[in-house]
């Protein structure tokens, strides 16, 4: 209903209000230049949707609800950690790619043109977002050890596990009077949330395999989605490869959660515009050589930001906008 619209958009605000601080640290954090250019343009991005959600709450409905307690301690979390690498994770990967989601849900349900067009001209710009986290990270994580990749393991399960709790819309039966133990168990045994709240990590997944956090550390994150019920997403199509269909003057329909007829991974005919063919960024880092102690480690680590922003350098070159 109208209230569970509200709700909804709501959300969908305050997530763009976290995503305009994260995109905002990471202008300070990543330690090359051109990231910071693409971030700095990303900032603009965000704050434009929070300023259209707003509007439209304020003009269009009756006003906002507060930010969901499950996504205030994401947004906490993803705020408090001053690694670049983590915030790409927890903002670029998890919430941008859920909200991805839940905004192709929700413009290909509503049936009011105005905000069928506000969801679609975000999409196109969050589709570039996630896409650019994908092929920042992908390469980076390569070079991450065990226990480095178990901390993002963690963080991002931890992240899918409140981004799935933030969906049960506690604060619209307090608002109207229900009893929200009894609405919770009414919400709790409907059998068509399940498979909502799984389509909604069907950009997550396919991401976070495109990234190997899937397998590394005997399958862990792959056997934590299995318990959610969502690993059935690993092989659709990341968002590197298709955020092209979301481009505005795209001849095809923008992808939205559920669509059976995506290409699967490995058969995409749609291929994101960056010259590889320099070379990938682990034939940089095999060129290395093995150092030891904190100047050698130092060393290798302006060795790998330096690789990092010839890729960036690719990346800021192919992604439009």
């Amino acid at each position: 209903g109208i209230e569970g619209q509200n709700w909804s958009l709501s959300q969908f605000m305050h997530g763009e209000q976290g995503a305009l601080i994260c995109t905002a640290q990471i202008v300070e954090t990543v330690p090359w230049i051109d990231a910071k250019y693409y971030a700095a343009t990303q900032v603009m991005d965000e704050a434009r949707h929070v300023e259209v959600f707003a509007k439209y709450l304020d003009t269009k409905l009756s006003g906002h609800y507060p930010v969901n307690a499950h996504l205030r301690m994401l947004l906490d979390d993803i705020i408090s950690d001053d690694r670049w690498d983590m915030t790409y994770l927890g903002m670029q990967i998890m919430v941008e790619g859920l909200a991805l989601a839940a905004f192709g849900f929700m413009q290909q349900m509503t049936t009011e043109p105005l905000l069928k067009k506000l969801l679609r001209y975000v999409m196109s710009d969050e589709a570039r977002h996630v896409a650019f986290g994908v092929l920042s990270l992908q390469d980076f994580y390569t070079e991450l050890n065990s226990a480095e990749i178990r901390e993002r393991q963690e963080f991002a399960y931890e992240a899918a596990v409140r981004m799935r709790d933030r969906f049960l819309q506690q604060e619209v039966w307090e608002r109207m009077g229900v009893d929200v133990k009894e609405a919770l168990g009414l919400v709790l045994a409907d059998p068509t949330r399940t498979v909502f709240q799984g389509m909604l990590f069907s950009k997550i997944v396919p991401n976070c395999k495109k990234l190997g956090l899937l397998d590394r550390n005997d399958f862990w994150l792959r056997r934590r989605f299995e318990e959610m019920n969502v690993i059935q997403f690993e092989d659709w199509e990341n968002t590197g490869d298709e955020y092209l269909k979301f481009e505005l003057d795209s001849e095809m329909a923008a992808p939205v959660a559920g669509d059976q007829t995506r290409a699967r991974r490995g058969t995409s005919t749609t291929h994101i515009r960056v010259p590889l063919n320099a070379g990938p960024i682990s034939s940089t880092m095999n060129a290395i050589p093995d150092q030891t102690g904190e100047l050698g480690s130092q060393r290798k680590e302006e060795a790998r930001n330096r690789a990092l922003k010839q890729r960036h350098v690719r990346l800021r070159e192919a992604l439009p906008g």
